[in-house]
């Protein structure tokens, strides 16, 4: 398996791995995928690609908290993985890299929003340094049901220190 930079050829593979989290019903409050163009712009560098075989098999991208200054160096974190490889180690890869390469872009706090459903990701994101901060309870409604949000968090170590 190779982490490499997302270039926008990747984005057919990227959208239809987005688009089997989104059918799942447990990864994220969004119902259709978005275009290239505004996946873009929502997800500035770092964003990686894992790649098994010449295919791509899970992505991860940072998107920031806000536009403010404070909050500089603080990122939203999204990892996907295609469903015929979960649990074969690919999205602790990303993940691991995504931290990485945040910290060489100046990214002092991750942030990830997971359901509490979403068991795999809750663990991935623990043993790549991620707390849990606190459930936001019925932070949104996802197909007529309200859902609890588990917040995680990861500070690094080396940068903002």
């Amino acid at each position: 398996m190779k982490i490499r930079d997302l270039r926008p050829d990747d984005w057919p593979a990227v959208r239809g791995i987005y688009e089997d989290g989104i059918r799942g019903g447990n990864a994220t409050f969004e119902t259709e995928s978005p275009s290239w163009e505004r996946w873009d712009a929502a997800h500035p560098e770092p964003r990686l690609v894992a790649e098994r075989d010449g295919a791509v098999v899970g992505w991860a991208a940072l998107s920031p908290v806000s536009d403010r200054c404070c909050y500089e160096g603080v990122g939203d974190v999204s990892v996907y993985v295609a469903e015929s490889v979960r649990g074969s180690g690919v999205g602790r890869a990303l993940l691991e890299a995504l931290v990485e390469r945040s910290e060489q872009a100046g990214y002092w706090t991750l942030n990830a929003g997971v359901f509490p459903e979403n068991e795999a990701s809750i663990r991935l994101h623990k043993a790549c340094g991620f707390r849990e901060v606190g459930i936001r309870e019925r932070l949104g409604e996802l197909h007529g049901v309200w859902r609890d949000v588990v917040l995680l968090e990861r500070r690094s170590t080396l940068v903002g220190a």
